[in-house]
């Protein structure tokens, strides 16, 4: 799991999941044990652990789900830098010239070999 980007992308079911999961690290769940505790509904759930199984994210045993307790910290640490860019973008100012369309349009060109100098 260390390599390669991180495939769960906040706010979606496999993030809840997971992060339901990895807080009761080595504790086995069922799918309507984690909707029971996540507001998600169980087929979201079914479909979210097993999209994590094959990234390699949770275990299987029988028909529960769990995180194994050696990948636990990483998981955990990765999903804190997810909610910490979530947060930066959440709280970045809107007033910013460059996140209204257009802007571009105001700044002078810097092609190589133009002399805009009039």
């Amino acid at each position: 799991m260390s390599e390669g980007s991180f495939p769960v992308t906040p706010g979606s079911s496999e993030y809840t999941t997971l992060g339901f999961l990895v807080a009761r690290c080595g504790r086995r769940f069922s799918p309507d044990e984690i909707a029971a505790h996540t507001d998600i509904s169980a087929t979201k759930v079914s479909n979210a652990v097993a999209q994590l199984v094959e990234w390699g994210l949770v275990q299987q045993a029988a028909t529960d789900f769990y995180v194994d307790s050696d990948q636990a910290e990483e998981i955990r640490q990765r999903l804190r830098s997810l909610d910490a860019v979530v947060q930066l973008f959440e709280t970045a100012p809107t007033d910013d010239a460059y996140a209204e369309s257009g802007w571009t349009d105001e700044v002078p060109s810097l092609s190589v070999g133009q002399d805009n100098r009039s």
